[in-house]
């Protein structure tokens, strides 16, 4: 079964819950996310695509600063839950790797967790690349951190009651994800792997990696942005914002010590 297949079945069972249950739907992050989309469109224009799209998380979120938005997913369950109603929304059940549009296009394309579902995302670059205008950009973001992957990796078959909750949480959900999704949603653990094939058979993206392959590509620039620090979430909720600020300067300030302390990748390209 290939990567595209085994999305598929993986989202026509998960598309009824999808929004209730992953995280980038909590409001601490959709705030942060409007705010990159309010950025980015100073410094575009109204024409956006979105790769990926699934519910509609970046649509909902964009809907009201684009004139014109287009959403390309292959599941149709995914597709089925996202609010058009706002006239400025067109829908597509196409492959990324194919995209129709006409080249130079868009303004902006967006991507958001979705390049780690795809067994080589090399050629979504390069379609966004073909449809993007000339100074247009390229907002990808929530892509896991191999390096951060690799490090929680090294502590699979370590057990110990004495740790933390946040430390036995980011094991379960990096080494043990498609246990969880088998419990959840019935799905094969080997199928669910198989949908999220760069961060199963790769274990994530690269930061290095992917600037080569950016720039082999064509584009001008690429910024490189890292995100959620391990129980930043719970700081934030049961402590308070400000001491989770206090806590992600800090990383920020020890680069590059810190790289592989961040769950998550944020790329902003421009064409």
């Amino acid at each position: 079964m290939d990567p595209i297949e085994a999305n598929k079945i993986v989202y026509a069972k998960a598309a009824a819950s999808y929004d209730e249950t992953e995280p980038h739907f909590f409001t601490e992050n959709k705030s942060k996310v409007k705010k990159i989309l309010q950025q980015i469109r100073l410094q575009s224009g109204p024409k956006l695509l979105d790769v990926g799209c699934g519910t509609g998380f970046i649509i909902n979120l964009a809907k009201d600063l684009f004139d014109e938005i287009h959403g390309v997913d292959i599941s149709p369950e995914m597709l089925g839950r996202v609010d058009c109603s706002t006239g400025n929304i067109k829908l597509y059940k196409s492959e990324a790797e194919n995209l129709i549009f006409e080249a130079e296009y868009f303004d902006v394309v967006t991507a958001y967790a979705f390049l780690h579902h795809l067994e080589n995302y090399e050629k979504v670059i390069k379609q966004v690349f073909r449809v993007l205008k000339k100074n247009g950009i390229f907002y990808i973001d929530l892509e896991p951190n191999k390096k951060y992957c690799d490090l929680v990796s090294n502590y699979k078959n370590y057990h110990n009651s004495q740790n933390s909750e946040v430390v036995k949480n980011e094991i379960r959900t990096i080494c043990y994800a498609d246990k969880k999704v088998e419990e959840t949603y019935g799905i094969d653990g080997n199928i669910f792997n198989m949908s999220e094939y760069t961060r199963s058979v790769f274990g994530g993206i690269n930061a290095d990696d992917f600037l080569k392959i950016v720039k082999k590509i064509g584009f001008s620039d690429c910024k490189v942005f890292y995100e959620w620090y391990p129980g930043q979430g719970k700081i934030m909720h049961q402590q308070s914002e400000k001491d989770a600020e206090i806590i992600d300067n800090y990383l920020r300030e020890i680069f590059p010590f810190s790289e592989c302390l961040f769950k998550y990748l944020r790329f902003i390209i421009t064409k």
